[in-house]
């Protein structure tokens, strides 16, 4: 099957290496998300971390894998595991990950394949696919390891989002560190990664020449925000994704503004209850329990009408592309002394970028003004570029792969001061195979 990828034609080069291991991105090299990374090495051990497709207008795919028998799901966000069921209805590939991420992949999947279907974009695999890639699943607890033939393969914290894995592999030829999404800063949910002794680190450089705001005091200014619009008489609506945010902006509600009355609409219910079966992944479950249970969960048309006379809705989706957030906004908008407060990056060509640039958003196929106060905090889970120098550092890593990055405003000031602490760094681009190790990326 051709994947509809314009632009991207480039095949995987069978030819294996004679020396040296081998890495070649299908997708993710030179761009945020999309992530699809083959790791090969001269004996044919091949391995492929991560296999998604970036959820933009229209999406964009990762060219077309080779045959691999084995893939590592480093998280279940779409952007990294998006295009698995087709990977295991055509190469049977079994997938690695942790538990959560395979119980919350069943949920993105449907998801992914319900939304290619209302905005009518080509997928490449349907929905018989996602029983197979259900039942690929190999399930790792974190620091329990594996081998895949004479790699050494161990799961490790990453930060980011509960059940999210850093990749470590020991080779005879290498030790290498694959970072996938991370942060090493502590968030409601999730403890940081922590640093990894290596030789090469494949870092994510999403937030590279961006530092974060600290994030106690973006929560102080946040959780005021809303009191302040609460005193004024409105109401305040959070889109939030789904998976992650959602859970994480109900946990610094309850923390700040207990006397609030809070309602949680949208699939990030479905996942809050996952990610309480995986207290493992958890920074407090307790914490996340007693929040959980103070907000009130929308199940019904009933509790959606409630829910309009709360004082917080927390609703996905999180970039207003549909969801119950455009019901509510659609109705909040009314009433000017109401508020919009976003927690997480609004995309190009989302609802949540057009009300920002412009002030208006497609309700149900019109174009509608909405006179709403509006502001963003962040609440990224992603490390900011000092977390990412740093983290290479205390890695000791020789080399650097920055990948996941946009190549031309966030990924030049991360290679710049990578080298300039002592890193050799790799600039990867999609369809380009390159070799680790600098007696073997300088010879090949």
């Amino acid at each position: 099957m051709v994947f509809y990828s314009p632009g991207r034609t480039t095949s995987y080069p069978e030819d294996h290496p004679k020396k040296g291991i081998r890495y070649h991105c299908l997708g993710g090299g030179d761009e945020v998300g999309n992530v699809g990374i083959v790791l090969e090495d001269a004996k044919k051990t091949r391995l492929l971390l991560d296999y998604g497709l970036a959820p933009t207008t229209p999406p964009r795919y990762p060219s077309e894998a080779p045959q691999v028998r084995d893939a590592v799901i480093t998280h279940s966000h779409v952007d990294h595991l998006g295009m698995a069921p087709w990977l295991c209805a055509n190469h049977r590939t079994r997938l690695h990950g942790t538990g959560l991420t395979a119980e919350i992949s069943e949920l993105m999947w449907h998801d992914c394949h319900k939304v290619s279907s209302i905005e009518k974009y080509p997928l490449a695999w349907d929905k018989r696919d996602i029983d197979t890639a259900l039942e690929s699943w190999n399930i790792h607890n974190f620091n329990e390891s594996w081998m895949h033939n004479d790699w050494k393969l161990e799961l490790k914290r990453a930060g980011h989002i509960p059940g999210a894995a850093m990749l470590n592999i020991e080779t005879p030829e290498r030790k290498i560190l694959l970072s996938g999404d991370f942060d090493t800063r502590d968030s409601p949910l999730t403890k940081g990664a922590k640093p990894i002794k290596t030789e090469t680190l494949f870092v994510e450089g999403t937030y590279g020449g961006r530092e974060h705001p600290p994030l106690q005091e973006e929560e102080i200014k946040f959780t005021n925000h809303v009191q302040r619009v609460i005193d004024r008489g409105g109401k305040v609506l959070i889109p939030a994704f789904a998976n992650g945010r959602t859970q994480d902006v109900v946990m610094r509600l309850h923390k700040h503004l207990p006397h609030l009355d809070v309602h949680v609409d949208g699939m990030g219910k479905r996942i809050a209850k996952m990610q309480m079966n995986h207290p493992e992944t958890l920074r407090d479950p307790q914490s996340f329990k007693d929040a959980w249970s103070w907000c009130r969960r929308v199940s019904s048309k009933s509790d959606r009408k409630k829910a309009l006379e709360a004082d917080v809705i927390v609703s996905t989706s999180g970039m207003l592309q549909g969801g119950p957030s455009i019901w509510y906004l659609n109705r909040l908008r009314k009433d000017t002394s109401n508020a919009i407060l976003f927690t997480g990056y609004q995309a190009s060509n989302t609802g949540g970028r057009k009300l920002q640039n412009e002030g208006k958003i497609n309700i149900f196929g019109n174009e509608t003004d909405i006179p709403l106060e509006w502001k963003s905090y962040s609440f990224s889970t992603h490390a900011g570029h000092k977390e990412i120098i740093d983290f290479a550092a205390a890695c000791e890593a020789e080399e650097v792969v920055v990948y996941h990055t946009d190549p031309n405003n966030a990924r030049p000031p991360l290679v710049e001061e990578l080298e300039k602490n002592g890193h050799i760094v790799h600039n990867p681009v999609n369809g380009i195979s390159e070799y680790l190790g600098e007696e073997f990326s300088r010879s090949n």
